[in-house]
Formats: C-alpha cells, structure tokens, sequence
C-alpha cells in the first residue's frame, strides 16, 4: 500500500479490499476449521472402531489360534464364531477381520470342513479393502492365496489352486507355491511337472531338506543320492 498518498487513502483502499474479499476469506477459514476438527473426530472415531475390531479378534484367537492343541469346548467355539460374525458385520473394512478369517478358515480346516474354509478365504481375497483408500498388505492376500490353494487341492479342485498360484509372483512365499502347485499337478496326473515344482521348493527352502516334501519327491521317482 506504499503507493498511496496517505492514511487516509490506505485505510479506504483496505476497506474496499475487505469489502471484496472479507466474506470468502472467512468462509475459507470456517471450511479449514470444518475440515481439522471432522478429520480429527473422524480419526478418533476409527481408533475406537479399532479398539472394538482388536478386542473381537483376540477372543476369537483365543479359542481357535491360542488352544490349537486343546480341545475347545462347543460353549468356546460358538463363542468365537459369533465374536466371527459380530466382527464381520460391524467391521467388514478392519484389518483384524482378515485375520480372524485365517483363523477361522484354519479351525474349518482342522475340523475337516473344506468348503466353509474356503469360503473365508476367498472372502479375504474379494475383498482387500480396508477403507479410506487403503488396501490390505500384499503379504497377507499371498498366505491367504496359498492357504485357498491348499483347501482347492484338498477339495480336489486341482486346476483352480494352479490358477490361484499363478495369478501372482510368490517372491517369499515361493517354497509353499511351489509345493502346493506340485500337489496340484500331481493331482491332474502331470507328473514330471510335479516333481519339477517340488524341486524348486525344495531349491528354494532355507530351512533344510522337508522330509514331507523329499517324500513326495521320491513318490514320483525322485532319487535324493542323485542330487548331490
């Protein structure tokens, strides 16, 4: 306002200027404010959504993760699948959820029930939403993935858990791809195949020689004297 003759004129020249622009440049501030304080409550709102989702899924693990080598009564287990179905409802966007359906999807597995474990784990994999533009980390799709496999294979679904496989890289989890796709094609009667994956797992393994696995190898003529 240097170019003004006096103070006069520079207080004129600022009450025309706040004139002009007074109201936007309150209503800029009001919708700052609005935002900070909606995205602060909406924050608080989702740690507390969190804390409810965290405190589901322990009592879930409890009775299904924690007491693998118990016996859990039927009160404990019915428990822990309604705590399933409470979380899955009320917090279908939570990391906690995909957890409790691994663990769910294991208790289906050790009680034999391969299709109600496969469901939840293609529900995981349907649905890598977290909310708010977040997604699941890749890690836990890919043991969800290979676990789905597993079940397919079991289910003698062969094809679909070599399709599962090979819809995306394995990186660290290439020893289990590759064996589940042995036990896969093993199963379609590709034999030569089979043994070729079991001898990338086992390649790929940094924790020994599996005795499972070398005799899986073996099973399809694999002699271990030869690969040394």
């Amino acid at each position: 306002m240097s170019g003004y003759q006096n103070d006069e004129e520079q207080l004129e020249a600022l009450k025309s200027w706040w004139k002009e622009n007074g109201s936007s440049l309150i209503t800029g501030v009001i919708v700052v404010l609005a935002v900070f304080f909606g995205v602060r409550q909406w924050q608080a709102s989702q740690d507390s959504q969190a804390g409810m989702a965290s405190d589901l899924y322990q009592q879930i693990a409890d009775t299904v993760i924690d007491n693998l080598t118990l016996e859990a009564g039927e009160d404990a287990i019915a428990a822990a699948l309604s705590s399933y179905i409470q979380l899955k409802t009320d917090f279908p966007d939570s990391i906690y959820t995909r957890y409790a359906a691994l663990a769910i999807a294991k208790f289906h597995v050790d009680q034999n029930q391969l299709a109600e474990a496969a469901v939840e784990l293609q529900w995981i994999l349907d649905n890598p939403e977290l909310g708010f533009m977040q997604e699941a980390d890749e890690e836990l799709g890919k043991v969800a993935r290979l676990r789905l496999a597993r079940v397919k294979v079991g289910q003698q679904q062969f094809q679909t858990a070599l399709d599962l496989l090979s819809a995306v890289q394995p990186d660290t989890f290439e020893p289990g791809f590759a064996e589940v796709e042995g036990d896969a094609l093993y199963g379609l009667g590709r034999r030569d195949e089979a043994l070729a994956a079991y001898e990338r797992a086992l390649a790929a393994t940094s924790e020994g020689n599996p005795v499972l696995l070398q005799l899986k190898m073996q099973d399809l003529g694999w002699n271990p004297q030869e690969a040394f």
